[in-house]
């Protein structure tokens, strides 16, 4: 989903908007400057906001696949906004099989944190499905929004936040290893 536009030593020309898009037609940028999320995390994405609805949105890796169950989702938002964010996950014919408002007041020189819930009540035909946020563009008062952290979460092994796939968990519970490593997932630099 790249939730976060890391890149390594935090080079903000090696990294990535993408799959990020904006189907309001916004050109989003990545940025760095000002107070940033956290020293792990400085690359956030800017959003132009325009007159009207200003949306954002990712289709997953490999894409969503959208079952009726209860996804939970976080976001970070930097600027002033005193408008609602919504939070939707819509098929690629505009189909909405879950949406939620999110009322919202940030400011602008510091962080905050939303957090959402969507409860489709039907499953999607197939996986091309797309968390999209949007607000009001004319309630940033800077005209613009900077995002980070963005994330959207099916249940979890043993409802641990942001945790493994039940399917996964369950399966090395089964075996009962001595010990777990999973490779990537980080800055670390050698």
């Amino acid at each position: 989903m790249n939730r976060a536009f890391q890149s390594p030593n935090q080079n903000i020309s090696a990294a990535t908007i993408a799959p990020w898009t904006s189907p309001s037609g916004a050109k989003l940028s990545l940025a760095n400057s000002g107070k940033t999320l956290s020293s792990a995390l400085p690359t956030y994405l800017h959003v132009p906001a325009g007159n009207g609805t200003t949306s954002i949105a990712n289709p997953g890796y490999w894409g969503i696949d959208v079952q009726p169950v209860t996804y939970k989702g976080e976001f970070y938002v930097r600027g002033p906004y005193s408008g609602n964010f919504v939070a939707s996950l819509i098929g690629p014919t505009g189909t909405t099989y879950a949406s939620t408002t999110i009322p919202a007041k940030s400011v602008a020189g510091n962080w905050t944190h939303f957090t959402y819930t969507l409860q489709p009540t039907a499953a999607a035909p197939n996986t091309n499905n797309s968390l999209v946020i949007s607000f009001d563009g004319s309630k940033a008062t800077n005209g613009a929004l900077n995002f980070n952290f963005i994330s959207l979460f099916p249940p979890t092994y043993k409802g641990t936040p942001n945790g493994m796939r039940i399917d996964l968990a369950e399966a090395l519970a089964e075996i009962s290893p001595s010990f777990n490593r999973f490779p990537g997932g980080n800055n670390v630099v050698s």
